[in-house]
C-alpha cells in the first residue's frame, strides 16, 4: 500500500510534522500548560490564605492578653457572685439572704437549694425561701433585697396573710409568710 500523493515529496514531509506538531500541541503541550497554570494559581492562592493565617497567628498574644484583662475584670464586677463554684455561690446567697431576713425582722422557716443553670456564661444560682415577717418590714426586706450588692433578683413571691386579717384591723403588726425565689449570677470564667 502506498501512502497519499501529498504526503509524497517535501511537501508531504512539512504536512506530516505539522500534523504531528499540532497533534502534540493539541494533545500533550496545551493541556500541560493548562494544568501547570491551574497548579500556579492554587499554589498563590494557598500562600496568600497562609499569609493570612500568618497575620492571624501575629494578632494572637494580644488577643489573649486583652482576653485575659476582660476576663479578670469580669471577676470584679460588682453585681456578679464573687464565690469560686456555684456550690460556693449559692452558700453566699443563702447567708448574705438569711442576714437581710434577720435584720428586717424576719424569721427564716427553711431555705431550698435550687439546681445552678448556666446563662450566656454565668452561673444563675437560686433559692427558695419561706420566710415569716412583720407586715411593718416586708417592704424594707423587698427593698434591702433590690438594692442589694452583689444582685439579688426576686423571680417568684407567694404570700400568706394572717387569717381574719383585715387592712384597718385594730392587730398592730400582723406576721405574714411567705415563699420567694432569689437568683444571683455568678461569672464563670474561661471554660
Amino acid at each position: 500500500m502506498t501512502a497519499p500523493a501529498f504526503l509524497h515529496g517535501r511537501k508531504g514531509a512539512f504536512i506530516a510534522v505539522g500534523v504531528v506538531a499540532f497533534l502534540f500541541f493539541a494533545l500533550i503541550a496545551v493541556p500541560l500548560a493548562l494544568m501547570f497554570r491551574s497548579q500556579a494559581e492554587d499554589r498563590d492562592e494557598a500562600l496568600a490564605q497562609l499569609q493570612a493565617y500568618r497575620v492571624e497567628e501575629a494578632r494572637r498574644p494580644a488577643l489573649q492578653a486583652r482576653l485575659s484583662a476582660l476576663q479578670e475584670g469580669a471577676k470584679s464586677v460588682p453585681g456578679l457572685l464573687t464565690a469560686a463554684s456555684a456550690a460556693l455561690a449559692q452558700a453566699q446567697l443563702q447567708s448574705d439572704m438569711k442576714t437581710l431576713i434577720d435584720s428586717n425582722g424576719g424569721s427564716l422557716l427553711s431555705a431550698q437549694l435550687l439546681p445552678p443553670t448556666t446563662v450566656k456564661g454565668f452561673d444563675s444560682v437560686s433559692i427558695q425561701y419561706d420566710v415569716t415577717i412583720p407586715l411593718s418590714h416586708f417592704s424594707g426586706l423587698v427593698y434591702a433585697v433590690e438594692t442589694h450588692v452583689p444582685y439579688y433578683f426576686i423571680d417568684s413571691a407567694d404570700f400568706i396573710m394572717p387569717p381574719n386579717w383585715r387592712p384597718n384591723s385594730p392587730q398592730q403588726d400582723p406576721s405574714m409568710e411567705m415563699r420567694w425565689t432569689i437568683h444571683a449570677y455568678r461569672w464563670r470564667g474561661a471554660r
